[in-house]
């Protein structure tokens, strides 16, 4: 059974070389279930575990040399989350994304690679969130002028898109291929879950926040020294173009949901005015409707853990509405109901 908690002063003296050999064990094992790959350092020839381990340890010596006293100690004990972001950052430069991107070549370059008639490039033209289906039946909810280009069919070991703009992507799961994101020079990498990618080109600073199981986000930093963290739900990575820094938050806690989080709401003969007002109290979002008479349109529905847009798109279909979204205002558009 891997550890479910690590406390600072175990990770401080793992740095040390202070630790028994069982607390060593328990620590790596800790690592490598966080990793996904509990079998990882074993199935390296013994040379090789034994130059890794030296490397990540005199990096993360490094890191600390200056500081005036151990990063560990600087956070309460409260802070597991952060402290195994934080170890994961230092140590997976070396076990993570030295050992893998070393030999690949950027996803935009891979897709590239299938050309043109390969390949499928979609724009959200749409004043609106519109749900695109990937070929894997993932899907990403794409707000208005994003833009998501992927071969046509996945290959039979990974899932490969390029993305620019705002969207919420919801992966289907298969450990076989794991599904990589490409926007800019920030790299995504997931098995299956839900995240939000905030990366239009202009922007500077790009934005990946994690609603269910867990990602990979890395970049290049200055002078192209690698960077990486692993994001858990309610965790959010943002990504400085400019100075090319990555840092790993906590998403702050909200009294109402982002529009992409799953909220569970039940209509039945609710006139649509009061079901604004409850999805409003419920997300962080404000809705009008560009006509007052359509204010009593009755509407019914059974909404169990979808994101607004999901609702948006079955409301506006039972009343033959259309809406726009700009920004956090929502307008819905529709003739009165008779």
């Amino acid at each position: 059974m891997m550890p479910s908690n690590i406390s600072p002063q175990l990770l401080d003296k793992y740095l040390n070389h202070e630790c028994t050999d069982e607390e060593r064990a328990l620590v790596e094992a800790w690592y490598a279930s966080l990793r996904g790959k509990q079998d990882y350092l074993d199935a390296l020839p013994e040379d090789q575990q034994t130059k890794l381990q030296d490397e990540t340890f005199a990096n993360i010596q490094s890191q600390l040399a200056g500081a005036e006293e151990p990063v560990v100690r600087k956070f309460p004990l409260g802070w597991i989350n952060w402290l195994a972001a934080s170890v994961l950052l230092v140590m997976g430069i070396y076990f993570t994304y030295h050992y893998n991107t070393a030999q690949e070549v950027s996803i935009a370059k891979q897709i590239e690679k299938k050309g043109s008639d390969h390949i499928i490039r979609f724009v959200n033209t749409e004043p609106r969130v519109v749900m695109h289906r990937l070929p894997d039946k993932s899907t990403v909810w794409m707000h208005s002028q994003a833009t998501i280009s992927y071969p046509k069919e996945f290959d039979s070991n990974k899932r490969i898109v390029t993305f620019s703009g705002e969207g919420f992507f919801d992966i289907t799961k298969d450990k076989s291929r794991p599904f990589s994101i490409q926007s800019g020079e920030l790299v995504i990498r997931v098995l299956g879950t839900s995240f939000n990618v905030k990366a239009p080109v202009k922007n500077k600073v790009f934005q990946v926040s994690v609603v269910t199981g867990r990602v990979e986000v890395s970049a290049p930093g200055k002078e192209q020294t690698p960077q990486l963290v692993v994001l858990q739900p309610k965790q959010e990575a943002f990504f400085e173009t400019g100075s090319r820094r990555l840092v790993l938050s906590a998403v702050p806690v909200h009294a109402k949901k982002e529009i992409y989080e799953p909220a569970t709401v039940v209509f039945k003969e609710t006139p649509l005015n009061q079901a604004i007002d409850q999805l409003e109290k419920r997300f962080d979002i404000s809705i009008s409707m560009s006509n007052p008479e359509i204010a009593s349109c009755l509407v019914t529905g059974d909404f169990e853990k979808e994101s607004l847009p999901a609702i948006m798109e079955m409301l506006c279909n039972s009343l033959e509405a259309t809406y726009t979204m700009s920004g956090k205002t929502i307008t819905i558009d529709a003739l009165p109901c008779k």
